[in-house]
């Protein structure tokens, strides 16, 4: 398992070889699952407020990862 500061080994892959549908089907797959994408720890999204739910519908992060994924952006 991933740490949330971390990034994922297999995003990291899929980026790399440009393979953006890849890693749009990974996103899902693990919303789907209810689990984070990075960290892939299991995720309850609907506890989840306002753009910090928003965003994991978007790409499977959870809170503690989007933290680290968006610090630059705040």
């Amino acid at each position: 398992m991933t740490q949330p500061h971390e990034l994922n080994p297999i995003i990291i892959k899929l980026i790399d070889a440009d393979d953006f549908v890849g890693v749009k089907n990974y996103n899902l797959s693990h919303i789907n699952k209810r689990t984070c994408s990075n960290c892939e720890s299991k995720v309850l999204p609907a506890k989840y407020k306002g753009l910090t739910q928003k965003e994991y519908f978007i790409s499977g992060l959870c809170d503690k990862c989007q933290v680290h994924f968006f610090k630059e952006a705040v």
